[in-house]
């Protein structure tokens, strides 16, 4: 009789290797209802499929529903799938944990799994509509709720790639965090805007300027972290008026603008309109 193949473990069970209580720091184990370590601190795992691996007393909520709409729709449009394919290209091929820190659905991570098929990822956001959306990326994506500049839930040393796509480093708390979880060898893949992404919005729409230097920042943001490569990612792509709100809407101008009132301002644009989409993709490795 041929032997059954092995269980291949659901993402989020998959994932308990290297996720931890975020409150004691000891190993979870799966429950009903949700995950639990040692200590019984409990947390809860929705329906759909994440865990709310939250600690302490963080109020964050991360992006809202029009957001992630707004982000989905552009990164169907393909004006993102040059980042994505440098994001991808850093990955390692022997990588086996894959950690998206501020992940959102886990449209990065998801595109890194395809390309590497023995490796496993956790995107952890503090956004329940990204959560949602994450936990159905990837068969190998477990989704996690966290406010990861307060801490990260992964242990030490468990993690071999880790990403930040247009996420804030979290300063020096977060720097030290990240370097914890990361394995000897490992690799941190960074996206952050260049001053000129999305130029031809930011003056005339008065949305928030992006300063000089991000890049370089990126690649001072871990001591002692050796500087793998520093890649501009730059395009002109031609909109349509809709496309151009969902470019604004998706990150934090949202928190500072209306859509109704953009429509409006919009209103007399040519359309298409050519806008810059400029980033640098910075990898770095530790020791």
């Amino acid at each position: 009789m041929t032997p059954a193949p092995p269980h291949d473990p659901d993402a989020l069970t998959a994932a308990l290797e290297i996720l931890e209580c975020p409150l004691c720091r000891e190993a979870l184990e799966r429950v009903d209802g949700g995950v639990r370590c040692e200590a019984g601190h409990h947390f809860d795992v929705a329906r759909q499929g994440y865990a709310s691996l939250r600690g302490g007393a963080s109020t964050a909520t991360g992006d809202t529903v029009p957001m992630v709409e707004a982000r989905e729709r552009v990164q169907a449009s393909g004006v993102h799938d040059a980042i994505a394919a440098a994001v991808v290209d850093a990955v390692p091929t022997d990588a086996r944990w894959l950690v998206d820190l501020g992940g959102g659905t886990g449209w990065h991570a998801a595109r890194a799994l395809v390309a590497r098929p023995a490796l496993r990822g956790v995107v952890l956001d503090a956004s329940v509509p990204a959560l949602r959306r994450a936990a159905r990326a990837h068969e190998r994506l477990a989704a996690v709720g966290s406010d990861v500049w307060r801490g990260i839930p992964v242990g030490d040393a468990g993690v071999d790639v880790a990403l930040r796509v247009f996420a804030p480093g979290g300063g020096e708390r977060g720097a030290a965090e990240l370097e914890r979880i990361l394995a000897p060898g490992a690799r941190v893949v960074i996206v952050v805007p260049e001053a000129d992404h999305h130029r031809e919005l930011v003056e005339a729409l008065g949305l928030l300027r992006v300063p000089a230097g991000k890049a370089e920042e990126a690649a001072a943001s871990i001591p002692g972290a050796r500087v793998v490569s520093s890649t501009r990612v730059s395009a002109v792509h031609e909109l349509g008026r809709e496309e151009l709100l969902d470019l604004v809407m998706m990150g934090p101008n949202a928190f500072h603008h209306d859509r109704s009132e953009l429509v409006d301002r919009l209103a007399g644009w040519p359309e298409p309109t050519p806008v810059t989409i400029a980033v640098s993709v910075v990898v770095l490795q530790v020791a």
